[in-house]
């Protein structure tokens, strides 16, 4: 059997000791000066071919000079001993340092005015850069002068950076003691898919006074992100909270709104699943700890190396180009899934450059869940790796449209595994996949409305322990249309979400991305092929278009509330299916 990986990060540097970390960074800062004396209080003069020049030699510097501390961060999620926070720590203050001469460069391009921008993005030299042009125009009146940008750039991190990290590694530290065992915080949430509802019961309550003794220190770190945040959104002339997140994601308010109104307006149709599943179990009620019963007692392992072929040769069923991109991420040892103490929680991909390839980071348990997670993250690396012809600055696509690539690759796998299964494991699939579907669109929905809560009222002063909680169950009870009781022990558990601390409002991407993702897989189903060739170049186009760009030439229209309406209908249709059985 094929032992779960731990990736390789030599084709980034070496070693924690490889001179080529520090000498990056001191060749970047010579560059990066060198830059600064030749641009300068220039921008405004240059014409299309010297600014294209200029764009170049920019994404140059940032491409190099992210390298060195992306293998840092890489190693401390692998690890989050203290020597290896250190290290990102010094990296990124190092980066920032050699960085800061070019910090003039956006500046002086966001103070061009309007039209000129639009006359350099329509130039045949500026093509490859056209968004990133216009995005600045829409950025331009966000941004600070020079010397105000460079002090902020500075004092992040000492400052929210520094939070962000503590954060990380008080949630990572955390140990829980569970029938005489010493668990982590990931491999104590394992334990809430146990069919034993008493151990579910042991494993909340063991994670709610595990929190505890941690929360207030907790809230106090949540509490001076939110102001940080604000002061920095007052600064940059931001009128409300969630406003920089929508213009980063490229999406305007109105398109947020239908995505999280319609996903609201789908809560009862998560109220009819659970209390099916309430009926199926047998219970007088469900509280938090049966959200995730299993609902069938056969609960097989699904060993790495399975996982890796089903995923595979779900891939392969929708496009040889895009299951050989997922190939390519076990034969280069781009994963590490191995669990371990001291490893960072959660799972993500890390895009790193252009030139490289991406990383990915989860935790593989042998679960079910485990092999969706992996598919998930494959999705994004998939995007990633398919989007390398991009250069730099077009690499990275918006968080939603990430979103999408993932969970749609997640789409691919559940359509291979229903034509597989028939009776109580055709029932026990639907019920995972409407499960997952409802975390990922009405869960996130739920967060971002308590985020949208906490951030209204840090207003007013600081938000204690007591507060906090109560919003968090008032807005995540409330998905649950009265289906499900979060007892007291769940109020608590909002303190250990990291995206509310390093990426405030993100959350919402994630239903953005499941929502359309599961609108284009129902195009697939009509379509078949032709529509996998066009996925597949809209994933290669990376961030090189804004997001109601990418999807226009698969027939979607971003503005057309229907459109977010249909993708509820199917998960109905699915919650209709699961319904007959029970």
């Amino acid at each position: 059997m094929t032992a779960i990986p731990s990736w390789n990060l030599t084709d980034l540097f070496q070693s924690p000791d490889d001179p080529r970390l520090l000498d990056t960074l001191t060749r970047i800062a010579q560059a990066a000066q060198d830059f600064s004396t030749r641009y300068q209080g220039k921008i405004a003069t240059l014409d299309a071919a010297g600014l294209a020049e200029a764009l170049a030699t920019y994404e140059r510097l940032q491409q190099e000079g992210s390298k060195p501390a992306s293998y840092a961060s890489l190693r401390f999620a692998a690890d989050t001993a203290p020597e290896n926070g250190a290290h990102v720590q010094q990296l990124r203050e190092k980066t920032t340092t050699a960085l800061l001469p070019t910090l003039f460069f956006p500046i002086e391009l966001a103070r061009l005015d309007g039209k000129q921008l639009e006359a350099h993005a329509a130039a045949p030299e500026l093509a490859n850069w056209r968004r990133y042009l216009l995005q600045a125009a829409r950025t331009a009146s966000h941004t600070l002068t020079e010397a105000e940008e460079k002090i902020l750039a500075q004092k992040a991190n000492t400052g929210s950076r520094a939070w962000v990290r503590l954060f990380q590694e008080l949630t990572s530290s955390l140990r829980f003691a569970y029938e005489g065992k010493d668990l982590s915080l990931s491999e104590l949430s394992v334990l809430q898919y146990d069919s034993d509802r008493e151990t579910r019961r042991k494993s909340a309550e063991t994670l709610t006074e595990g929190l505890r003794p941690h929360v207030r220190t907790l809230a106090y770190l949540y509490n001076t992100l939110v102001q940080d945040k604000a002061v920095e959104d007052r600064l940059r002339g931001y009128t409300y909270p969630e406003q920089a997140r929508h213009l980063h994601n490229e999406l305007t308010p109105e398109i947020v709104a239908a995505v999280t109104d319609t996903a609201e307006a789908g809560y009862p149709t998560v109220g009819r699943y659970y209390r099916a599943k309430q009926r199926l179990l047998g219970l007088d009620s469900l509280t938090h700890y049966d959200r995730y019963a299993p609902l069938s007692t056969d609960q097989p392992s699904v060993p790495f190396e399975a996982a890796r072929d089903e995923i595979l040769s779900a891939f392969a069923d929708f496009d040889a180009g895009y299951a050989a991109a997922g190939k390519a991420f076990f034969e280069g040892g781009w994963i590490d899934a191995a669990p371990r103490p001291g490893k960072q929680g959660g799972a993500f991909c890390s895009y790193v450059t252009p030139d490289l390839h991406p990383y990915i980071f989860q935790s593989y348990l042998d679960r079910a869940t485990d092999k969706n997670t992996l598919a998930h993250e494959l999705g994004h690396g998939i995007h990633s790796f398919l989007s390398r012809g991009q250069s730099y600055l077009n690499f990275h696509g918006t968080l939603p449209m990430a979103e999408v690539a993932s969970t749609f690759a997640e789409l691919l796998v559940f359509e291979r595994e229903q034509a597989q299964v028939t009776g109580e494991a055709r029932r026990a699939l639907f019920g995972r996949v409407l499960e997952d579907s409802f975390s990922t669109i009405h869960r996130q929905t739920a967060m971002y409305r308590f985020e949208q809560a906490v951030h209204a009222e840090r207003k007013q002063g600081e938000l204690s322990v007591e507060r906090l909680s109560a919003l968090w169950q008032e807005k995540v009870g409330a998905m649950f249309a009265g289906a499900v009781t979060l007892g007291e022990g769940h109020s608590l558990w909002w303190s250990y979400i990291p995206h509310f601390i390093a990426t405030p409002f993100y959350v919402y991407a994630y239903s953005f991305g499941k929502m359309l993702a599961l609108a284009l897989y129902f195009r697939y189903r009509q379509e078949g092929a032709p529509f996998a060739k066009k996925y597949v170049a809209m994933l290669s186009q990376g961030g090189s278009q804004f997001p109601a760009e990418l999807v226009a030439p698969l027939g979607v229209d971003l503005s057309d509330p229907e459109f977010w309406q249909g993708a509820l209908l199917l998960l109905e249709d699915w919650v209709t299916e699961f319904e007959a059985t029970c």
